[in-house]
């Protein structure tokens, strides 16, 4: 049933809007809307009326996990892990039980050496390789469910508990993803359907009142049909507490930074609450053909924003809503394969003036994402081929709001980003050798929005983008395997930014004073590029008893946006600066059970991004306001970033591991000097081409460690103690923003 709402974004302005009736209200509007453009997607329309109060996990019954085995999706031919150039990281279903995760940042937090930032209300941000994590713009990392887009750049909205495994591919990607895969791709495989009727439910508790319960099954629904259906709900009840201590010595500056007071207080504001529903169906038509549809509901309300520590942005709240949509058809013969992949995602986010029952929307974002992916595979002896179109628009809407029920200019106008796109990847392998090489023709159109309360003209621009990438790699005898690869990649700018003209106006009253700026589109503005090239070398052997891989990298990062003044209050935006980023990643592990004749599990394992070298050519005014280029050491990216543990499992139902994650340091600008007056000059950093009128901060490196330990009963009751930041460490992802302190989480689960 469809409720018909005749137009719901005059409603969202209304003094209605408010009160307690606010969030029963503006889940069946939002839901609403996305069901009344879901009848484009027949094939998706039978899982939306699907909610089962059921989420998996499987009893501990698979002993051994051959990874080099995986045919990993993200590469759109199904390549195994050995076969693959790229460098490829892998989060198996072994490991994403034993590591205790809320959402997918603290998964990845937990088992990468990516660089990861976390907020306080429910927001993530991903970088990797030099490429800074930010979660107030675009990414230069590509987020995917099955090889599609997510909807979201917020890792902390995406559900672990629907996840089968997590493929990480470092280095561009854009010839098989398209724009913003610059530093890398993180895919996200959901669990499917299964031929034996299974499921389970559990439940988790903590402090800070964290509660969570969820439940999955999966079984045939017809002689032809499978399917896969759960839900789950995650709910902190309690602001979090701030560690109070430090594992490792920080100086007197670096204690000032986290702020004394903070040891052991209180995040205020710091509540929230997410729900998930899934639902998957796959139907096999013939020998040949199967057909399949997935739809994923995100929905959380009043989730509390702090702002930062202090409080000093007012401590507000925001609502979260999105609907995912993927539909496949896929036939596969005896020389080729074929897919087609159509997908629909629309994220809601709605921020309000205040915490409380007489705040307000003050601003709504709303973004669609839809198209289609396909693609033709086909084997011809050594070579494999893979052809494809893809088809991806973005469409960003948003409203803002002075008053209740009184809207007042957006931050930008209302845009869209059409992207076409021919791509090839062909694969030759004989003996150890494998080589492949490929390219991508990307056709990008702008489409901006006429806008009378930004005096916005609207407009549009096109343009092209290609991109080649070749990888190679010789597996000796031994297992010993060398590797390399060069990609180029890019990222488009904002639409607002190519084409049209705006004006973005604010009246302060208590100054009488009106703030005008105006946005002039740059036509001539080129995509953002990059290119990387890496060599790495890898040795494992048959039994696992030691891998271990070295991968150098290199990347430049080309025609980076900025804005500029053409003069007065005009803005404009170009292609100015230029980063290097160079780096090597280490990775290694050791199941010393395997001198045991497999009887246990004992494994040691450690990953790590050191950055040999990460620096930016900004472009400056000089003192006789010319342009000038000053290099300096790039902002808010970590020197390093590190994993390592030690895993213990009897394969007969006890298992444990200590995990310790290391947060090297950073660099950032001071933001918050009103509100540190005991940090000075001094305390500035001032190497790296930084002087004390740039003021920034060097903040220090952490070491954060968690302990898991978990006794399965029968194959099918788990139980489970788990506790994160074991130490209670006081530390931040980003300056301002004190993570929680050490929390302590019993679980149980029942499989059946």
């Amino acid at each position: 049933m469809i409720i018909k709402i005749t137009n719901p974004r005059s409603w969202f302005s209304s003094g209605l809007y408010s009160g307690t009736n606010r969030k029963f209200m503006v889940a069946i509007v939002l839901l609403n809307h996305k069901l009344i453009k879901m009848k484009k997607l027949l094939l998706c329309m039978a899982l939306c009326h699907v909610v089962l109060l059921l989420f998996s996990q499987e009893a501990d019954s698979i002993r051994t996990y051959e990874i080099d085995e995986v045919s990993v999706t993200v590469t759109r031919m199904n390549t195994q892990l050995r076969n693959i150039p790229q460098k490829v990281e892998i989060i198996n279903e072994v490991e994403l039980k034993s590591i205790p995760s809320q959402n997918l940042a603290e998964l990845l937090k937990k088992k990468t050496n990516l660089d990861i930032i976390q907020y306080p209300g429910l927001s993530s941000s991903i970088g990797m390789r030099g490429f800074s994590p930010s979660a107030h713009s675009r990414s230069y990392t590509i987020l995917l469910i099955n090889g599609k887009p997510s909807g979201t750049t917020n890792l902390a909205s995406i559900n672990t508990e629907n996840i089968e495994r997590v493929e990480i591919i470092k280095g561009p990607y854009s010839i098989l993803y398209g724009s913003d895969a610059m530093g890398g791709v993180i895919n996200v495989i959901t669990k499917g359907g299964d031929s034996t009727a299974k499921g389970s439910v559990s439940i988790a508790a903590g402090n800070f009142g964290n509660l969570n319960y969820s439940g999955n099954v999966s079984g045939k629904m017809s002689k032809n049909t499978v399917f896969n259906m759960g839900f789950s709900r995650t709910e902190q009840n309690k602001d979090y507490r701030i560690g109070n201590n430090n594992f490792l010595s920080l100086s007197e500056t670096q204690s000032k930074m986290l702020d004394k007071d903070s040891y052991g207080d209180i995040m205020l504001n710091s509540k929230f609450q997410i729900n998930h529903i899934n639902g998957k169906l796959v139907t096999t038509l013939n020998k040949n053909w199967s057909i399949g549809a997935e739809a994923l509901y995100t929905l959380a309300n009043d989730v509390e924003t702090p702002g930062n520590y202090w409080g000093s942005y007012g401590q507000s709240k925001k609502d979260i809503n999105r609907l995912n949509i993927y539909g496949t058809l896929e036939g596969k013969f005896k020389t080729h394969s074929f897919l087609f992949s159509p997908y629909y995602t629309d994220e809601n986010n709605l921020n309000y003036t205040n915490n409380s029952d007489t705040g307000f929307v003050s601003f709504l974002s709303h973004t669609e994402e839809y198209g289609f992916k396909m693609q033709d595979n086909i084997v011809l002896n050594n070579f494999s081929i893979l052809i494809g179109a893809d088809i991806d628009i973005y469409d960003y809407r948003s409203e803002r709001f002075k008053e209740k029920a009184t809207p007042t200019n957006p931050y930008s106008p209302d845009h869209m980003n059409t992207k076409a796109a021919l791509l090839t990847q062909v694969n030759y392998s004989t003996g150890g050798f494998l080589i492949n090489a490929g390219a991508r023709l990307d056709r990008i159109g702008y489409e901006i929005e006429k806008n009378d309360s930004l005096n916005g003209t609207g407009g549009d621009e096109t343009y092209y983008a290609f991109n080649p990438s070749l990888g190679a790699q010789y597996i000796f005898p031994f297992n010993l395997k060398l590797h390399t690869s060069f990609g180029t990649a890019f990222s488009v700018p904002d639409a607002f930014k190519v084409a049209g003209y705006y004006c973005v106006s604010e009246y302060f009253p208590a100054w009488n004073f009106w703030w005008i700026k105006n946005y002039v589109g740059n036509p001539d503005l080129k995509p953002e590029s990059s290119a990387t090239y890496d060599f790495g070398i890898s040795y494992s052997t048959p039994d696992k008893l030691i891998t271990a891989d070295v991968t150098w990298f290199h990347t430049n990062h080309e025609d980076k946006i900025i804005e500029y003044t053409l003069g007065g209050d005009t803005t404009s935006y170009k292609n100015a600066n230029n980063s290097t980023m160079s780096g090597l990643e280490i990775l290694f592990s050791s199941n010393i059970g395997a001198l045991f004749s497999d009887r246990f599990k004992l494994e040691v394992y450690a990953n790590y991004t050191y950055m040999l070298k990460n620096e930016v050519d900004e472009t400056l005014k000089n003192i006789v306001g010319n342009d000038s280029i000053v290099t300096r050491h790039m902002l808010y990216t970590r020197n390093s970033n590190g994993n390592f543990g030690i895993l213990f499992d009897n394969y007969n139902g006890f298992s444990t591991r200590l995990h310790a994650r290391y947060i090297g340091s950073r660099l950032e600008k001071d933001n918050f000097s009103l509100l540190r007056p005991d940090i000075t000059s001094s305390d500035y950093y001032t190497d790296g081409g930084y002087t004390v009128s740039d003021k920034i901060l060097e903040h220090p490196d952490h070491l954060l460690f968690d302990y898991s330990v978990y006794y399965t009963i029968n194959n099918n009751k788990r139980f489970g103690i788990t506790i994160s930041n074991l130490f209670d460490e006081n530390y931040t992802e980003k300056d301002g923003y004190n993570m929680p302190g050490r929390m302590v989480t019993g679980s149980f689960t029942y499989s059946f």
